[in-house]
């Protein structure tokens, strides 16, 4: 065989599926001609005068006959090789005649009267192209491959001579013997190809099919993919199911009748069912989906074989040979599991009418919801097949069987809304789900309640029913890794829509998660542990982190929600919570939705945690500060702190601080760095500045009390102020003496590239804080980095809106720099400057 040859035939063996791409790419071996290549015109006109000739031997003997029509078709072959696959030859019908009826000849001369194994040997040696010797077999193999690929005229001839029935027990054969040699060969793979491509060609008109049905050759074969797959050809047997599955495309009456009159989907459903325990998966899965695939194609036309299928016990077979997977992994996934899937869910939509439900919607519902009556889209209407997936995921406990199930109830829903309800309202599957939900893997859990979700996020339904057995969940806690994402959906879900806080407060859920929070809050105290291990996974912490998230979530814009909480006592447990690093974010959330209600307990609560804070918790004064800033934005709560002794409270926060900024600073300050300690100062100051913001009360009360003098002494007391000459260092240690502005102090100051000494960057840098503080916009300032020059802008426009919402000026606005009264020093170089106020 030529070196192209091979290749080609190389390439269509690596196709599965035996598509017809041409008859022309089909490995073409070269025939002799008699005399030099002409060209195709000259070729067809020779090939018709040695046809007339053939055709007045009619009178000779058989042997004569065929050697005169073998002697015609290397020139038939060669002109249609030279013209690229396109006949032009007036007496092809008569020659597919002949040729059709000659091979149908020899392969019954070399099948009858012997037993099937020497039958399939010598069909096997008749066909096979065997270079120099005697090749007629394949010589007439090849040009009926050719013949049926050209017109329905053509390929009625092939169908009349009988041929058809013959080539599907030649199948038979190839398929359930194997190979007597292991190796196969090139030219092996070339017959194969045209021999399968021949049946595809005859399965493509129905002429040709109705051939196919004329014996017992196509039952037999099709009850042999459902019983002798362990003793079948593997070379024969992806040609096999492709040419069934091509029947079975085009399917007719005539099939449906033929298949069912030789009960062939009763005894195959009967086989695999003996065999279901025996077969492999993959095997198993795709001899059931070759059946399912007639049941599939012949619907349209008539549903008896789906009835069979149904009487032959095939959803029980179906829901066995999809548990066989059990044990599969993900690196194991066949395509036959998912083909057998997509027929399941094909076979949910098989019925006569609707499913009749009574409308049993529980209120309220989101404002999207919708429920549609009329029958928009593809509905279900065969429950007993949509019990084969339900079973599948009571039953197994195998990730990929599991989520396969829960994908496919999601597609069902895609194809029309009403599909979920249409279930639910019949076999409940996803409120039987919840209940078996803790003993799935962890990626099951995380599918199932994705599904959950789509029912809000896409359906916009809310299903109580369905949420209050995730709430029973919840509170029984079976497994807790399940718990945590249950509730992580929950809170999604709660996160969705106001209409949450209600549903789940009178639900119970919220009542549930406060008491399981006081639990743990007490646990919590009595071990006295305040942080965990940041890199160490603990379920129990993550799942209180989404108990407190969904807590503050329903609290959110709902006032009836944080009497509910402060009903239960829980502000004690909730402020247990704020030692701990993991919960103090929601913690003070819910601690700032509770001021809605009671602001001076808030803020005693806030000012009390910040007092009893030691000097290592920075970062914890720094979130209560932040928390204290937020909540000081609404005039409640500015009054509240200054009832609450918030003033005292903060500038006690300064006085701890003494000494350190010092150069160096005290030892109990000496593992924290400056800008930690600036940035707690800054905080402080803003909060400061926050609530004598807009407040003449609080102004007045910060006067009256001498308050300003007691903030100038404790920032004196940081260490970063005082005389430099008392303290060893010489004026004149600077190099840079250059006279600046004070703005361009406070800026230098900021920047990375600043030379200043610690000390004095410091003491600059709190000088801005102040001077922020005085033109009343410290609090619109976050973060120690940021420039004052560049906040200059936003301050005065802060102001103008201020000015514009406030006409009257109810407070008195603080002097400019060059307008305020001069500090008066004091004698003792360790006393602090006195603030006049204004």
């Amino acid at each position: 065989m030529e070196a192209e040859d091979v290749s080609k035939a190389e390439d269509r063996a690596e196709d599965p599926d035996f598509k017809n791409e041409g008859q022309s790419d089909v490995a073409q071996p070269d025939f002799p001609c008699g005399g030099d290549c002409k060209s195709p015109t000259a070729l067809w006109e020779v090939l018709e005068r040695k046809f007339l000739e053939y055709q007045q031997l009619a009178c000779t003997s058989p042997a004569e006959h065929q050697k005169s029509l073998l002697s015609v078709l290397p020139l038939f072959l060669k002109a249609w090789e030279h013209s690229v696959g396109i006949i032009h030859f007036p007496s092809l019908a008569r020659l597919a005649e002949d040729v059709s009826n000659q091979l149908a000849q020899e392969i019954h001369k070399a099948l009858v009267g012997k037993p099937a194994e020497q039958a399939r040997a010598a069909a096997g040696q008749l066909l096979r192209w065997k270079g120099d010797e005697d090749q007629d077999g394949y010589l007439l193999l090849k040009s009926v491959f050719v013949l049926t690929g050209t017109d329905s005229e053509t390929l009625g001839k092939v169908a009349e001579s009988g041929l058809p029935t013959l080539l599907l027990q030649c199948l038979y054969l190839f398929f359930v013997f194997p190979l007597e040699k292991d190796e196969v060969f090139e030219n092996d793979v070339q017959v194969q190809r045209m021999f399968v491509q021949m049946l595809l060609n005859i399965c493509s008109e129905s002429q040709g099919l109705e051939g196919l049905l004329s014996g017992n050759e196509l039952k037999s074969l099709v009850i042999a993919t459902t019983c002798l797959q362990e003793q079948s050809c593997c070379f024969w047997k992806e040609p096999t199911f492709c040419v069934l599955r091509a029947i079975s495309r085009a399917q007719n009456l005539s099939i449906i009748q033929y298949l069912q009159t030789m009960d062939c989907i009763k005894i195959s459903l009967q086989n695999l069912s003996r065999l279901a325990d025996s077969l492999s998966a993959p095997e198993l899965s795709e001899a059931v989906s070759l059946i399912l695939g007639f049941v599939k194609d012949s619907y349209l036309v008539s549903s008896a074989l789906l009835l069979e299928f149904e009487n032959g016990e095939g959803y029980p077979l179906l829901l066995k040979v999809l548990l066989r997977y059990e044990g599969l992994t993900q690196s194991e996934v066949d395509s036959h599991l998912e083909e057998l899937f997509d027929l399941v869910v094909w076979l949910t939509t098989c019925g006569k009418s609707e499913l009749k439900v009574f409308d049993s919607i529980t209120y309220p519902q989101l404002e999207g919801f919708k429920f549609h009556h009329e029958a928009s889209g593809v509905t279900v209407k065969n429950l007993q097949a949509f019990q084969v997936l339900q079973n599948v995921f009571h039953k197994a406990s195998n990730s990929i069987l599991c989520t396969k199930v829960l994908l496919a109830i999601r597609t069902m829903w895609s194809w029309n809304a009403r599909n979920f309800f249409l279930l639910e309202w019949t076999l409940q599957p996803i409120s039987q789900f919840v209940e078996m939900v803790p003993l799935k893997p962890a990626q099951v859990q995380i599918h199932f309640f994705q599904l959950l979700e789509a029912l809000v996020f896409e359906l916009h339904y809310v299903p109580h029913e369905i949420l209050g057995k995730v709430q029973r969940l919840i509170k029984e806690n079976p497994e807790p890794l399940c718990t945590l994402v249950a509730l992580q959906s929950v809170l999604r879900i709660a996160s969705a829509d106001p209409l949450f806080t209600d549903i789940f407060r009178d639900s119970g859920l919220l009542g549930l998660l406060l008491a399981q929070l006081r639990k743990h809050a007490k646990i919590l105290r009595k071990s006295g542990s305040k942080e965990s291990t940041p890199s160490v996974q603990d379920p129990e912490r993550e799942l209180t982190c989404v108990m407190l998230k969904t807590v503050v979530t329903l609290l959110k814009g709902s006032v009836r929600n944080a009497v509910v909480l402060k009903d239960h006592g829980m502000v004690p447990f909730i402020k247990i919570f704020l030692d701990n690093e993991w919960y103090r974010g929601a913690s003070l959330s819910i601690l700032e939705q509770l001021s809605v209600i009671n602001a001076e307990e808030y803020m005693s609560i806030i000012v009390g945690a910040l007092c009893s804070s030691t000097q290592e918790e920075l970062q914890l004064k720094l979130d209560l500060l932040k928390s204290l800033l937020r909540i000081l934005e609404n005039p409640k709560g500015r009054a509240a702190f200054r009832i609450s002794s918030g003033f005292n409270g903060l500038l006690s926060l300064l006085s701890d601080l003494e000494g350190s900024l010092q150069d160096p600073p005290l030892q109990m300050w000496g593992i924290v760095i400056p800008s930690q300690t600036l940035d707690l100062i800054l905080h402080t100051l803003c909060a400061v500045s926050a609530a004598l913001h807009l407040d003449p009360v609080n102004g007045d009360f910060f006067k009256r009390n001498g308050l300003f003098e007691k903030l100038a002494e404790d920032l004196c007391l940081l260490g970063c102020f005082g005389a430099l000459e008392e303290e060893g260092a010489p004026l004149n240690s600077w190099e840079d003496k250059k006279p600046r502005p004070f703005a361009d102090l406070l800026s230098m100051a900021f920047s990375s590239a600043g030379s200043f000494p610690p000390k004095i960057q410091s003491c600059l840098q709190i000088l801005s804080f102040l001077d922020d503080m005085v033109s009343g916009t410290l609090h619109l300032r976050r973060d120690l980095k940021e420039s004052p020059r560049a906040k200059q802008e936003a301050v005065v426009d802060a102001q103008d809106e201020e000015a514009s919402s406030d006409p009257q000026g109810n407070f008195e606005q603080w002097p400019d720099l060059d307008e305020r009264i001069p500090l008066k020093q004091e004698s003792s170089k360790n006393q602090p400057p006195t603030f006049h106020a204004p």
